[in-house]
Formats: C-alpha cells, sequence, structure tokens
C-alpha cells in the first residue's frame, strides 16, 4: 500500500512540475546560458520607410492665409478612411505606384522614404508656390497590434523607436502564464510579405539586437504555456495540490474499504 501511494505521489508530481511558474520563466534580462539564448548585436534601426497603404498626414505652415487654405484644405486627394476621419483633413493615402497626390505639385513618390526625406521633397517643391513655408509630415497608421493569452488590444506608438518592453508597458505587461521563451512579432515589408520574428524575451541581450524596436503595423504575439491544464504558481502550490489530491485519494480508500468490512460483517 505504501508503494501504490508513493508511485501515485511520484505520478502526479511529474504531471505537475512543468506547469509551476516559476521566476526562470518569467524573469525578464537574464544572463544568457544553456536555457536562455544569446543574440548578436544589431545596429540602431533605420527610420521607417512608407510603404504602400499607408496614411500619411501632411500639413503645410505658412504665413500666407492664402497659401495656408489651399495646402491645408481638403481635397480628392484627402483619405476618406476612419484615420482620415479621427487625424484631420490633411491625410494622404500612398497609392499602389508608391505616390501621394498633392494639390498643385500632382504625384509624389514616397514609398521607401522615411517622413523626413518626404518632408524635405515637399518642401522644396512648394517654393516654386510658397516663398516661406515648413511641412510636417506624419505617419497616421503608427500602430502596434498585441495579441496575447484572451487578449487582443491595438495601440499607438507614442514615439518614432519604441521598444518591446515600451510596447509591453503600454499594454498592461504579460501574465504570468504567457510564454516569454517563444515571442513572435509578424511585421509587413515593403514587398507586401509578412516577416515573421521569434526571440526569447528573457534575455538580457534583447537590449542590442534585432527584436528590441518594434515598427508601425508590427503584430506582437505571445501565446499561454504549453500544457496549462494546470495552472501551478510556484513549487510549494504543486505540492500542496499533490498532498491535497492524495489526502482525497486515502479517504474515498478509506470509505471504499470501510463499507466492503461492513458489507462483509452483515454477510456473516
Amino acid at each position: 500500500m505504501i508503494k501504490n501511494y508513493f508511485a501515485a505521489f511520484t505520478l502526479i508530481f511529474i504531471i505537475l512540475l512543468p506547469s509551476c511558474v516559476t521566476p526562470r520563466k518569467t524573469r525578464y534580462l537574464q544572463e544568457p546560458d544553456k536555457y536562455v539564448p544569446a543574440y548578436p548585436e544589431y545596429h540602431t534601426p533605420a527610420d521607417y520607410e512608407v510603404m504602400k497603404s499607408d496614411e500619411l498626414n501632411i500639413r503645410v505652415i505658412t504665413l500666407d492665409p492664402e497659401s495656408r487654405k489651399i495646402f491645408n484644405s481638403s481635397s480628392e486627394s484627402s483619405s476618406s478612411s476612419l484615420a482620415s476621419a479621427y487625424k484631420g483633413l490633411y491625410t494622404y493615402t500612398v497609392y499602389e505606384d508608391g505616390t501621394i497626390d498633392f494639390p498643385y505639385i500632382g504625384a509624389i513618390p514616397v514609398a521607401g522614404k522615411t517622413t523626413r526625406q518626404i518632408k524635405k521633397e515637399i518642401e522644396a517643391q512648394l517654393r516654386e508656390y510658397v516663398k516661406d513655408c515648413s511641412v510636417e509630415v506624419r505617419l497616421v497608421n503608427a500602430y502596434f497590434n498585441l495579441l496575447t493569452e484572451g487578449s487582443a488590444s491595438r495601440h499607438e506608438l507614442t514615439k518614432e523607436k519604441m521598444t518591446i518592453f515600451e510596447a509591453l508597458a503600454v499594454g498592461g505587461d504579460l501574465s504570468k502564464y504567457a510564454d516569454r521563451q517563444h515571442v513572435k512579432v509578424l511585421r509587413q515589408l515593403p514587398s507586401c510579405e509578412t516577416e515573421i520574428k521569434e526571440f526569447d524575451l528573457r534575455s538580457q541581450d534583447i537590449l542590442g539586437s534585432e527584436y528590441y524596436y518594434i515598427q508601425p503595423n508590427d503584430i506582437i504575439y505571445v501565446k499561454a504555456f504549453k500544457g496549462q491544464f494546470f495552472r501551478v504558481d510556484s513549487f510549494l502550490t504543486a505540492i500542496g495540490i499533490t498532498s491535497s489530491t492524495l489526502s482525497f485519494g486515502v479517504l474515498i480508500w478509506s470509505i471504499v474499504n470501510l463499507c466492503k468490512g461492513a458489507a462483509g460483517g452483515t454477510a456473516q
């Protein structure tokens, strides 16, 4: 009987142990070792380059009231999307040929260029019509998406270079059951293909790696641990559950034996 209890205890313990959520599974910035990977250093990523179907918010700043009215009023080139309605009247969609249609200037190639480059190009062409002017160019669809266990949210990029940790902080951080070892980022490429990057968020080497910064339209996907039928927060909790299970088994076994003994005595 003792051997049977010991075997049952061992079996339950083996089943529950992988479900334990330990600091090793959840702690950030761990030193790389045989369990936590190391990543090579990576240069700071270049500024985001505009792609097809992006939305650009363009505003012309000038002291000339007539010019201000012409270039900052709604036009046929303004997008009718929800983003345009939210951001204002000066939003332009990047067409399939990589251009936007700007008043008086016409088609301006913008795909593959940063907002700073687009700003300089528009300012240079506008000087034919307005002597003194400045242009503001911003990406309207500067958002990232966070998909975690039982949650999906969309957040605005509040800065040009936002880190993965800042993005998770905006989304409320990850739950203790999130699999930080296999974080995935889905990123759209200029070729319209989707690139999937997978990395271990626990590694300290993330700070200098290619996974540190996110980009507009990124989708951050973090799944739950595998086999999370039993959710055990610690080693002591696992022992407690195992002990309770065995105690319950002993109680049932005692009741069954008692009933058998009573039945045997009645039969005699």
